[in-house]
């Protein structure tokens, strides 16, 4: 599926609720896989900034996140829990 969340507006206009049911469902399956994409596009720019001798704390102040995020978002941990689930497949 393309862009899962193109379409959203068209979809709450289908008529017929198993239908509307139906497309919303297909859309929210397609959204992990587009998550784990924009976690290894993002994670790739904060390396990126790291190379350029940023410290985490001057990325975090870039894109307003705190620098203990900054470097969890390096070592590829999901903010969600504790130990880390990795964000990008080694």
């Amino acid at each position: 599926m393309e862009n899962p969340l193109a379409d959203i507006d068209d979809i709450e206009q289908i008529s017929d609720p198993a239908e509307r049911a139906r497309q919303a469902g297909q859309r929210l399956a397609a959204i992990p896989a587009w998550q784990e994409r924009l976690r290894k596009i993002r994670q790739a720019a904060v390396v990126e900034m790291k190379a350029q001798n940023l410290s985490y704390a001057d990325i975090g102040r870039e894109l307003g996140l705190h620098r203990n995020r900054i470097q969890q978002i390096l070592e590829g941990r999901s903010a969600g829990g504790k130990g880390g689930k990795s964000e990008v497949a080694e």
